[in-house]
């Protein structure tokens, strides 16, 4: 079995940023819980990918605008299921 170190892991999952892939404006909204998805993580990356092609951050955010949409409906999606009633 090949061990693998968390830093390591961290390359993996987006670098070594730790809200890499958390649905929010990193960890500084703690009220919006450690809620993480696929849709987010993808938004993380469009972002990151931005800023590494020589955008601002706030160009970044405007590249990554249309994964924002999925990533706000993915975080809604997994911080309340099960919450509602059948009916």
């Amino acid at each position: 079995m090949t061990e693998v170190a968390p830093s390591d892991l961290m390359a993996v999952i987006g670098g070594a940023d730790p809200s890499f892939g958390r649905c929010g404006p990193g960890s500084s909204w703690k009220i919006l819980g450690d809620v993480r998805t696929p849709e987010c993580a993808a938004h993380d990356q469009a972002v990151q990918t931005a800023i590494q092609n020589g955008h601002s951050y706030l160009g970044a955010q405007l590249q990554a605008l249309p994964k924002l949409g999925p990533a706000i409906g993915s975080y809604f999606r997994e911080r309340f299921k099960g919450s509602g009633s059948a009916g």
